[in-house]
């Protein structure tokens, strides 16, 4: 029965800056997943690549930055075109919080603060975690 719906595992980087504000970029209207929205940083882990590989992996491949600390702070489980996604969140600091690099599939990038979740579309889990992570500085 379950061997029709494929696992997926991501992980998604809430990366904050020094003043407390959160990185978010805008996917590309072209993009399978979440086309045209706002979210943070992350992706597919690969297969037999570690979770936190994959999560330092997909930062430097998204945004050009290193992240140094992180701390796991949740898990997204959501279906997408009849896959099981199994997002692991963390919260993150870069190194140093500039330049913000973007791939290609990405179009923008902002640092928000709480005040400014609402000025953007996110996934909704992207962004009941973005409240949860502003509330719980």
């Amino acid at each position: 029965m379950y061997e029709n719906y494929p696992i997926v595992l991501a992980t998604a980087a809430f990366i904050k800056d020094p003043t407390g504000r959160f990185l978010i970029v805008k996917k590309s209207p072209h993009e399978s997943i979440d086309a045209g929205l706002w979210t943070v940083p992350g992706g597919k882990v690969h297969p037999s690549e570690p979770i936190i590989a994959s999560l330092l992996r997909e930062v430097r491949e998204e945004v050009g930055l290193t992240i140094d600390t992180y701390k796991w702070i949740g898990e997204d489980v959501f279906i997408d075109r009849d896959r099981y996604f199994h997002a692991q969140h963390f919260i993150c600091s870069a190194i140093a919080v500039e330049p913000v690099i973007l791939e290609k599939s990405l179009t923008e990038y902002e640092w928000i603060a709480k005040d400014e979740i609402t000025s953007y579309h996110f996934p909704i889990n992207i962004k009941n975690r973005l409240l949860e992570v502003f509330t719980s500085k």
